[in-house]
């Protein structure tokens, strides 16, 4: 059966309506910081399969409703339930963390399943060992909070109240998750109704079959454009997560493309032992597939992500025990630092395959946590925040600065001062952290933090030992820091990941983030670019000097004739990849064990 054109984009035009729908519900009404604030969520609309039509996709979305098919055959289901679970080994990695919990709706039509409405978002607090759930120093994966299989937690429109209560029970701010629970719920029911309705607009083969084509067209688009990028042949990029937290060593990312006729294999076997802490990233064959997916929709825009994009690859090869897929009961909290170290290793693949476009590598997203007690009111205080990052420069422009995730925000300051007794006391770009370029790479930012009360801190940063990769002649991205007290007799550096480090009244914590990798030979950039990176605080005088071959008179005005004259001296680069000041003798020793 084919679906009339026109009807095939009104049903995806409204897909898209009721995804929109949804995400305003959760945003409109959930309770804590993480999801109302800065966005970590994502809701979709699945097929009877439990396949993705349509989801603003971030790493997690394929295979979400596998778990609950294989514990709720589709004949045990009823209108008015509900599913929800958070699992990440049970999931097989549907679920990245515990943090992320998942809330599923079947949508019936003529007293069968034709459909599921999914929610899904990060927790504030679900139990484990600190406030916040997820540690640096966890061990294992009951160190990070409640683990729930999947479960039905509302039968017939009927909330099952022993298991919730039992949940609520283990966090340490109930009336947020209850909040938080209840907005992702809401948003599958209000998806359930929107989807009967669209299944009564038209037959159920219909739309049934418009799903299927809007599949297939994305897998077409998909696979066409990757292989349009990688040659015959096999290509390998290695890149190292900075340390685990626990042990102190590094870890080792590898991966290999090879392609054989169309045929194209992942594969990650390769790649180090799983971490001690909880650094670890269970790799399903579906999200990796959706990371080169997520890249393709740089490329062409009528690319769309659904379950389309998780076919793009043949062939993944994980290896049970490593990083990219630990055994259970591994930790896998900050399972971040290896995840988007891979997708640097999807540019660094595609780079080396011949697609000169792939951009520089950009670093994690930085968080800090702070914890204590209020004696007052006895309760728990917690705050969690991410900071923006600057990413990789790109072939057609420079990377984007001051970004925490693509698809998420930073706090407004008046929010962070709300919730926690804190000043934010500076917020600025942080000049030459972006790697120089053609194209430089984004600049990280420096934040200034007064404590205004006694409380543990909690660091959580990458990039440091090993800089964001530069590409193409571009420089790799500068490392960032944890300082307390910065300039004064206390100054203190904070290790780039730790757990209750002592903070007092007064103290000041400066968080300053890394940049991006550059794109490009520096030389090459427009002088006028890099006067106005000058004029708009991207760049020093000195870092225009050194690292782009700008020269100023006393009057700070441009010195065209010698600028000419010092950029001719200095060699072209040409080197594909810039690693940046990396220390060859400790990864000798990383590389022979």
């Amino acid at each position: 059966m084919t679906v009339d054109p026109i009807k095939l984009e009104i049903i995806r035009g409204q897909l898209r309506s009721i995804i929109l729908e949804m995400e305003a519900l959760v945003e409109r009404t959930a309770m804590s910081p993480m999801v109302k604030e800065k966005k970590d969520y994502f809701v979709g609309i699945y097929d009877v399969k439990g396949r993705i039509a349509d989801a603003y996709i971030s790493l997690s979305g394929p295979r979400m409703v596998d778990p609950i098919l294989a514990e709720y055959p589709l004949e045990t289901m009823s209108p008015g339930d509900v599913f929800w679970y958070n699992d990440p080994h049970l999931s097989e990695g549907a679920i990245q963390h515990t943090g992320d919990m998942c809330f599923c709706a079947p949508v019936f039509h003529d007293d069968h399943v034709v459909a599921f409405a999914v929610s899904f978002g990060h927790f504030w607090d679900i139990g484990g060992s600190v406030s916040g759930s997820l540690s640096p120093m966890s061990t294992e994966i009951f160190h990070e909070g409640t683990l729930v299989p999947p479960i039905r937690i509302m039968s017939g429109g009927t909330l099952n109240h022993e298991a919730y209560r039992v949940i609520l029970r283990n966090s340490r701010f109930p009336a947020l998750l209850e909040g938080d629970t209840r907005a992702l719920m809401a948003a599958c029911r209000l998806a359930e109704g929107r989807i009967q309705e669209m299944f009564g607009l038209y037959s159920e083969a219909i739309v049934v079959e418009a799903f299927e084509t809007i599949m297939k067209q994305s897998a077409t688009i998909g696979r066409k454009l990757l292989r349009d990028l990688v040659p015959e042949g096999e290509y390998k990029f290695v890149d190292y997560v900075d340390r685990d937290p626990v042990d102190g060593e590094p870890r080792r990312i590898e991966l290999r493309i090879r392609r054989d006729h169309d045929h194209i294999t992942a594969d990650l076997t390769h790649s180090g032992p799983q971490a001690k802490g909880p650094i670890n990233f269970i790799t399903s064959p579906d999200a990796l597939n959706l990371m080169f997916g997520r890249y393709l929709t740089s490329i062409e825009p009528s690319f769309q992500l659904n379950e389309g994009s998780c076919t793009l690859l043949d062939e993944v090869r994980v290896a049970p025990g490593t990083i990219t897929y630990p055994n259970f009961p591994a930790p896998v909290g900050l399972r971040s630092h290896t995840a988007i170290r891979i997708m640097g290793c999807i540019m660094g693949v595609l780079g080396q395959s011949g697609d000169q476009s792939a951009p520089a590598g950009s670093p994690v997203y930085v968080i800090y946590n702070l914890r204590t007690w209020d004696i007052k009111a006895n309760r728990f205080l917690y705050f969690s925040e991410g900071v923006g990052s600057g990413q990789g420069g790109r072939s057609f422009a420079d990377g984007l600065d001051a970004i925490y995730f693509r698809d998420q925000k930073n706090y407004p300051i008046e929010f962070s001062e709300q919730e926690f007794p804190l000043r934010v006391e500076r917020y600025a770009i942080r000049p030459d952290s972006g790697g120089p370029g053609l194209n430089r790479g984004g600049c990280g930012v420096i934040r200034d933090i007064r404590m205004l009360t006694d409380c543990t801190l909690s660091t959580r940063m990458d990039n440091v030992r090993f800089p964001c990769f530069g590409a193409n002649g571009g420089l790799a991205g500068r490392v960032g820091a944890f300082t307390l007290n910065p300039g004064t007799p206390t100054e203190q550096k904070i290790p780039a990941t730790a757990e209750n480090v002592s903070v007092k009244t007064g103290d000041l914590l400066r968080v300053e983030t890394g940049g991006g990798g550059g794109w490009g030979d520096p030389h090459q950039r427009p002088v006028d670019d890099v006067w106005s990176d000058l004029c708009n605080g991207f760049v020093t005088l000195e870092g225009a000097h050194a690292d782009y071959g700008v020269v100023l008179t006393a009057a700070f005005e441009l010195d065209t004739k010698a600028t000419a004259v010092l950029r001719a001296r200095r060699p072209k680069r040409t080197v594909v990849f810039d690693r940046g000041p990396v220390d060859e003798e400790w990864l000798r020793e990383i590389e022979t064990g």
